[in-house]
């Protein structure tokens, strides 16, 4: 709870002043609309790893509730969105947002794109790098809110021996293992928390985080009173 506490609080810190000034006007149109449920489309694929979709997907839910807000559960979405004839996620993402949102009375859509999901081997590193893009879009079909995140990892970096022929034999050790078995998930976990609760991109809290009266407290002072900022 307090790991949550703290990271939501960014977005507040900087309505307050307590970090450096920033342009927080994208925050304009979540704060008009102030979201409680969020439908998450499935994910649209555009790299040639089939199983990259259902991992970031997995880790979607989770990273929306730590901001407080509901999600429709996605194995459910997925069997209704098949019985209306959406198979595939590049259907949902060119169907109407308005019919969408509508079939499960959702107050806006998710959709993420994955632009990149790869493992590259040179010599004795493996890099895995990600690229996600992600949109809200309301009910209505207004683009609210959008984000592009890509980020790498090289575990073969990480740590230092002291022992340059050790680290060496450790490199190649790690940097195969990675290869093998790319580690994805804790990547794409960071990719959505940067997202959601960095800078120029964070989310406003939801309506079940536990500083969601407090921010727009502070949400509303500003409006009445923008010189305070």
């Amino acid at each position: 709870m307090k790991k949550l506490i703290c990271s939501s609080l960014f977005v507040m810190f900087a309505l307050t002043g307590c970090v450096a000034k920033q342009d927080l006007s994208y925050l304009e149109p979540l704060h008009d609309r102030q979201l409680r449920s969020l439908l998450i489309a499935p994910v649209k694929n555009e790299t040639i790893d089939v199983m990259a979709p259902t991992s970031v997907l997995a880790t979607l839910p989770f990273s929306l509730a730590e901001k407080g807000y509901y999600t429709f559960p996605v194995n459910t979405v997925k069997v209704l969105l098949e019985g209306e004839g959406y198979y595939e996620p590049a259907e949902v993402h060119a169907a109407p947002p308005e019919s969408l949102a509508s079939l499960f009375g959702a107050d806006a859509i998710l959709y993420v794109t994955i632009h990149e999901w790869t493992s590259e081997y040179i010599l004795l590193a493996t890099t895995t790098k990600v690229d996600f893009e992600y949109k809200i879009v309301d009910n209505s079909g207004q683009l609210l809110w959008q984000a592009r995140k890509e980020l790498a990892y090289s575990p073969q970096q990480q740590n230092s021996t002291g022992n340059p022929l050790a680290d060496l034999v450790a490199m190649a050790i790690t940097a195969a293992i990675e290869r093998a078995a790319p580690n994805y998930l804790p990547l794409t976990r960071m990719a959505n928390g940067q997202v959601f609760s960095g800078p120029q991109t964070g989310l406003p809290p939801g309506p079940y985080s536990p500083i969601y009266g407090e921010y727009y407290k502070k949400v509303a002072e500003q409006s009445v009173n923008p010189a305070a900022n």
